[in-house]
């Protein structure tokens, strides 16, 4: 690699302004064991490191600071509004919480006892002449059966006798006994045990269901908080990502239209020429680069007038009172435009420069000038 691109490539690295075709020819360089001149890098790093210090301190407006400020109080209000209103919410949906309905439990009506016609009855009579018993008919067969058993011994014993004469039994009626009160004291309270049985069963599956919704509910707000911040994060880092490619979209146009310049830059000498209006209420302007040693130039329109169909800019030089034509362009924006035709006299014999407005672009001589500019020679960079 020659030295002067050595140089050329330890300045653009240095800078910071070396495209990828360079960039790619130098790592080689630097892979193949090239060697680069001994502490120039090192310089012109510190060299270029010492810019942000000449450079002066920029501070806000404070209409700006107060600006931000209003906007930071704003924010600060409005999450704790955002969070009074959650406590209150959250304090309605509990109080507004009741307890489900007790089934109301009706008890069926007792059964009226009706009274047995077999049952055995007591009644004591009182006659006006005699008083008579009545005995049961177990009772009375037990009687009679002690009365045989003993007439039976007796006729063992003894010899046969006449047989004695057979008391009168009197007809036993049967006499009605008054039914017994049934009563309902005993069956309400076993049955109101039962109630305050199943109230108390009742109340535990109640108490569950209301811990289960309180326990549902803080885990629906921690999940409903933490699904709200996944989604700020996100908002947050797509609109990073905007930023990021608005920016990664601004250096590719730069690069693309700022190339030429960037590979222009690498050149030993380079003169500028400004060109100004030469109409009071034209507000045009343009400059010029001009590199005499390696033939090749760049072109700046700004706030030019619209053409017409037909026309184009056309850039001229003077030497000894002689225009010679240096090609016509067609700017868009501000872009750098390559020279198409290199002034082919030394730059000590060029006199002044001048841009003009022409229809046809095999034009012999200037019409009138609409930018002009006299030669200023920019002094040699060294890099």
């Amino acid at each position: 690699m020659a030295e002067k691109a050595i140089h050329e490539m330890v300045a653009a690295f240095a800078v910071g302004c070396m495209d990828k075709q360079n960039f790619v020819q130098f790592k080689d360089y630097m892979q193949e064991g090239g060697e680069l001149p001994d502490g120039e890098l090192g310089e012109l790093q510190n060299i270029i490191s010492m810019i942000p210090v000449i450079l002066d301190l920029e501070k806000p407006h404070p209409a700006i600071k107060d600006m931000v400020a209003k906007k930071l109080i704003g924010i600060k209000d409005e999450i704790k509004a955002k969070i009074i209103n959650e406590r209150n919410t959250m304090v309605n949906t509990s109080t507004r919480m009741t307890l489900p309905p007790v089934t109301e439990i009706r008890l069926p009506k007792p059964h009226a006892v009706k009274p047995q016609p077999n049952t055995p009855t007591f009644q004591t009579h009182s006659a006006i002449t005699k008083t008579a018993f009545h005995f049961s008919e177990d009772e009375l067969t037990n009687t009679f059966a002690d009365e045989n058993i003993a007439k039976r011994k007796t006729t063992i014993n003894k010899p046969a006798a006449p047989e004695p004469a057979v008391p009168q039994i009197t007809e036993i009626k049967p006499v009605q006994v008054d039914e017994p009160k049934v009563t309902t004291k005993n069956v309400h309270e076993e049955v109101k045990t039962d109630i305050d049985d199943k109230s108390s069963s009742n109340i535990l599956p109640i108490i569950g269901l209301i811990i289960s919704l309180l326990l549902i509910t803080i885990l629906g707000y921690y999940v409903f908080s933490s699904y709200q911040k996944l989604n700020d994060r996100l908002e947050g880092m797509k609109s990073e990502l905007t930023a990021m490619k608005s920016q990664l979209a601004d250096a590719n146009n730069f690069v693309g239209n700022y190339s030429s310049l960037v590979e222009f830059f690498n050149y030993q000498d380079i003169n500028v020429i400004s060109f100004t209006s030469a109409a009071a209420n034209v507000k045009s302007s343009a400059k010029v680069l001009l590199s005499f040693g390696e033939k090749e130039g760049l072109i700046q329109f700004r706030s030019m007038p619209q053409l017409q169909a037909g026309q184009v800019f056309q850039l001229w030089m003077e030497s000894k009172g002689q225009p010679y034509s240096l090609g016509t362009y067609l700017p868009v924006g501000s872009e750098y435009l390559k020279i198409t035709s290199f002034p082919f006299l030394p730059k000590e014999q060029i006199t002044g420069y001048k841009v003009t407005v022409e229809q046809n672009t095999n034009t012999a001589t200037p019409s009138a000038p609409l930018l002009s500019s006299s030669l200023i020679v920019q002094p040699r960079r060294t890099r």
